[in-house]
């Protein structure tokens, strides 16, 4: 069935979960407006939409029902088509609403008020609906073509069009939810060529071109997605080199670049440069991904991913990082796609080797403490190894110390290291060095008697010749003297 799935913008992550439940069921659903001019173009393809479906889902909030949104605009056109809602109009609560503000004509059919899963609950609901609909439609195409006297011929090859065009969604929706799932799993390979055998599938039927295209657009969209997520994490397999495995996938980028505007067309736009930036890791000079950030950015200004990705490439071809932090500012600056963003910038930050990088990583690090952001074991065992670079039992610690501090105020310090090296995450306790440097970071930031404790059990620990002795020792007389006990 056609479904046109009408939402207020707040509600679009509970839209998108009702599309993919709505078309791994085979239905065609009507949901992305942004790709969608403004003005009376807009409406009218918008209109067009309503006319040409078969259902109407009402997600049903204060907000889509509030005096001058578009959604009314959608019911109203809604309610000219159908007189009566029954069997046509499926509105869903997914937000408390007082039934007062609900019209009267939402009201004349039953208001669906999920429980629990929201989109399989819909999805449930319109299950039903299609049960009844699609054989009262086909019903009445009978009467049309008995009526024209096309015959029974006519009829049979009717149906079987119908039959293998439903056969066909089916297939293709199972071929999108299996890849979906391998990019779950994170084998992007297998989605890709999933996605590519749902392709040739649908280009090998004799079917309407209309249907074609709706599916063709729908797995290009996978397959885009999942270029992006592969390339995100990509790997070099023994004996294979980069361009072996990014050039298949320039297609994709290129068509995509191709057939897209603003936002989106930055993205393609970026993450074509950084395949360039892959492919240019084998030596291939002739590459330069900064050309298609430039391009990304002039699509779309504030593009994330071009920005963090020209960042990475700054830094990567030894420029300073001034200019790479000013991309990866700019790229912070929206919380979307943030855990990439922190990715690209401290691996870009750790392939530099210096303090000043080194300093750098802290200081990010603390941002993301502060912010509560996400952060792999990969990148704590890197910052493990800075905090121990600098507290080793040969180097001045107080030079140490005005090193980190420059970066944060002790206590952040402190704050970020133990919210880095806990046990869960990172387990610091089997780290030699760990008492010491916390007893120091503890130190630093006005915390004595709690310094004193930790240095005093970290030597406890210590046979006489360890190399941490002398450290300890003497960071313990300096606490003697700074802040003696009572």
């Amino acid at each position: 069935m056609n479904i046109f799935l009408c939402y207020p913008s707040a509600e679009r992550t509970t839209a998108d979960q009702i599309r993919l439940a709505l078309v791994s069921q085979g239905h065609d659903v009507f949901f992305d407006r942004s790709d969608l001019p403004a003005g009376d173009e807009y409406h009218q393809r918008i209109s067009r939409a309503i006319e040409q479906s078969d259902v109407f889902i009402f997600l049903m909030t204060p907000d889509s029902l509030a005096k001058g949104h578009y959604t009314l605009t959608e019911l109203d056109i809604a309610q000219a088509k159908w007189e009566h809602p029954a069997g046509h109009v499926l509105p869903v609560m997914v937000q408390p609403t007082p039934i007062k503000d609900v019209p009267p004509y939402l009201r004349a059919v039953t208001i669906l008020e999920p429980k629990g899963d929201v989109a399989a609950d819909v999805a449930r609901a319109v299950e039903q609906l299609s049960s009844s609909g699609l054989w009262r439609k086909i019903s009445n195409n009978l009467k049309l073509i008995i009526g024209i006297g096309l015959g029974l011929v006519l009829l049979g090859a009717a149906a079987l069009v119908v039959s293998n065009t439903l056969v066909l969604k089916r297939e293709i929706a199972d071929k999108l939810t299996i890849g979906r799932m391998q990019e779950q799993a994170q084998d992007y390979a297998a989605a890709w060529t999933t996605y590519e055998q749902a392709n040739k599938n649908v280009q090998s039927r004799r079917l309407p071109q209309l249907l074609v295209n709706t599916l063709v657009a729908d797995i290009k969209q996978a397959r885009t997605n999942v270029v992006m997520q592969w390339l995100d994490n990509m790997h070099l397999p023994s004996g294979k080199q980069w361009e072996d495995i990014v050039a298949p996938l320039l297609p994709t980028l290129d068509e995509a670049i191709a057939h897209s505007e603003g936002s989106r067309k930055g993205d393609m736009l970026a993450y074509r440069g950084w395949a360039d930036f892959l492919r240019s890791r084998d030596g291939r000079f002739d590459l330069k991904p900064e050309v298609s950030y430039q391009r990304a950015i002039e699509a779309d200004p504030s593009n994330a991913y071009a920005h963090a990705m020209w960042g990475h490439w700054i830094l990567w071809t030894g420029g300073k990082l001034a200019d790479a932090d000013g991309h990866f500012t700019q790229a912070l600056v929206k919380a979307e796609h943030r855990p990439v963003i922190r990715k690209l910038q401290l691996a870009a930050l750790g392939n530099r080797s210096s303090d000043e990088f080194d300093m750098a990583q802290i200081l990010v690090a603390n941002d993301m403490r502060r912010g509560q952001e996400p952060l792999g074991a990969t990148s704590r065992r890197r910052l493990y190894q800075i905090f121990d670079s600098q507290f080793k039992p040969y180097r001045v610690t107080q030079e140490s110390v005005a090193k980190l501090t420059a970066v944060a105020p002790p206590t952040d310090l402190l704050a970020t290291y133990q919210w880095l090296f806990d046990e869960k995450e990172f387990p610091a306790s089997k780290q030699v060095s760990a008492p010491y440097i916390l007893g120091m970071l503890q130190a630093a930031a006005g915390q004595f008697a709690e310094a004193r404790q930790t240095l005093q059990a970290f030597r406890a620990t210590l046979d006489p010749h360890n190399n941490y002795m002398k450290a300890v020792d003497s960071a313990l007389a300096q606490l003697k003297k700074t802040a003696p006990t009572q």
